[in-house]
């Protein structure tokens, strides 16, 4: 009996603790996985806190470097980081500046015309401060000489436009012009027919393709489709993104059978549109014959002359009501005399419209390099601010500035006597100065390597600046890296 007694109240004993041996050896799993994941994370933080150790230190050892470079007045030999990052040329001088070796198109010593200016090539103020030495030529290795990548823009104090101190003029102008692609870094390219935007001197056999294939309609629809249509489609493409332009002057100006100029346009659809909205007449002065032709053939439009940006003139007679320039100032070797020249053409009150002139901004705020961006024909840059007082400076009352597609546009009244304008203020000079020299700071460090050695002198303090304005820093194995520019 007592046996029987001892097994019911073992198996009552059993069923009422299953439950809780259950729970306990539940809890237990559970702690141990706990645990399991609390030793990962702990592994993955040390190894983390190892990895930024490392870091910590790879950074504090190129630190400490280019400090002992920099402490090093003996400079016996270069740091690691500047044999690094500034390599030696041919002869093993680390300071001297490679030569550049003339462009394959030049089979005849390049004409030596350059002007050296000492006041603003707008206003002609006198006190500047020096902004940046070199154009694009010194990335492309296709400058026809040394002379050409040349170009000590300076800023100028009284008006605010950056401008080439040295400049090519006449016959060196002309040849650059000549070789157009190869200054600017376009690729030439080699296909059937002259391209619609090439330098390229046509032949009597190119004159009558173009002639042939600018007689077939702009607007050609795309279904159905047919192939060989020998249309131009670029006519269409220029139609539409000049359409812009069209807008802001049939709406701020009240035209009424108008004379009009355009200077250098792409296809002359501004000058065209502008004859068919408001009647009127239409001249202009493109840059290149194969523009020549298509302004002609296409619009009807007279093109006697092209445009000469060393010395523009406008040979034809009587005066005008508007003028449309296409990045005109940007290039002009005298934009004061282009300027003038344009102010006399015009009818009283007449009008002149600016557009695609590239705005600073281009390489200020986008972190693009200076260097890359100012082409050799890149002779004056300027904001929104600067080019209105170019056009005061100029005689002429600016109506509307802004901007399209990120480039300048301007308006402006030709007034009868000297408009009055105010200089740029000290506060607004000192900021600009303080840009463009870190812009030259991030150029010089985003040069290749084969190019640094023109600014062996003064890398370590570039390098130091680039610090201070938290554009450069060390990645974690020490080595030297720009820090992208946020949008």
């Amino acid at each position: 009996m007592r046996d029987l007694l001892r097994r019911v109240l073992r198996r009552a004993t059993t069923t009422l603790l299953q439950p809780l041996e259950d729970q306990a050896r539940a809890r237990q799993r559970e702690l141990i996985t706990r645990i399991g994941r609390l030793e990962k994370r702990m592994d993955s933080a040390l190894a983390k806190g190892q990895e930024r150790m490392d870091s910590a230190l790879a950074k504090g050892q190129a630190e400490s470097r280019l400090l002992a470079a920099r402490i090093d007045a003996g400079r016996a030999r270069p740091s690691r980081l500047s044999r690094r990052r500034i390599a030696p040329n041919a002869s093993g001088d680390s300071g001297a500046a490679k030569a550049f070796h003339p462009s394959p198109a030049s089979t005849t010593p390049f004409p030596q015309d350059l002007a050296t200016l000492t006041a603003c090539s707008v206003c002609g103020h006198g006190e500047w401060t020096a902004v940046c030495e070199y154009n694009r030529f010194l990335l492309t290795g296709a400058a026809p000489d040394e002379e050409a990548a040349r170009a000590d823009y300076a800023l100028c104090h009284h008006c605010g436009v950056v401008f080439a101190r040295r400049r090519p003029v006449g016959a060196r102008f002309r040849a650059l012009v000549d070789q157009f692609e190869e200054t600017i870094g376009r690729p030439v390219t080699v296909g059937h027919g002259p391209k619609l935007l090439s330098s390229r001197r046509l032949s009597e056999s190119d004159v009558e393709k173009l002639k042939a294939r600018a007689a077939h309609p702009v607007f050609v629809s795309e279904v159905p489709r047919v192939r060989d249509r020998g249309h131009l489609p670029q006519l269409l493409r220029d139609r539409l993104a000049v359409a812009a332009h069209i807008e802001i002057l049939g709406s701020l100006l009240t035209l009424q059978a108008p004379r009009v100029l355009e200077i250098r346009p792409r296809f002359g659809a501004i000058g065209a549109s502008l004859r068919r909205l408001y009647g009127g007449e239409t001249a202009a002065l493109p840059l290149f014959e194969v523009q020549q032709v298509i302004v002609r053939e296409v619009y009807g439009t007279r093109a006697d002359h092209l445009l000469d940006y060393d010395r523009l003139s406008i040979p034809y007679d009587g005066r005008f009501d508007l003028v449309v320039a296409n990045h005109l100032l940007t290039h002009a070797v005298h934009p004061d005399e282009a300027l003038g020249v344009i102010r006399e053409k015009l009818n009283p009150g007449g009008h002149l419209y600016l557009y695609n002139e590239p705005d600073e901004a281009e390489f200020l705020e986008t972190g693009k390099s200076i260097f890359n961006t100012l082409n050799p024909f890149h002779l004056q840059t300027f904001d929104g601010a600067s080019l209105a007082r170019v056009l005061q400076s100029a005689g002429f009352e600016p109506v509307f500035i802004g901007h399209h597609q990120d480039n300048c546009i301007a308006l402006a009244r030709a007034a009868s006597t000297p408009v009055a304008w105010d200089p740029i203020s000290t506060t607004e000079l000192a900021n600009r100065v303080t840009q463009y020299a870190r812009v030259r700071d991030r150029g010089i460090l985003m040069l290749p390597e084969r190019l640094r050695a023109r600014f062996a002198s003064e890398w370590d303090a570039v390098v130091e600046r680039g610090f201070a304005a938290k554009f450069v820093d060390f990645d974690g194995n020490g080595q030297l890296r720009l820090v992208k520019k946020e949008k």
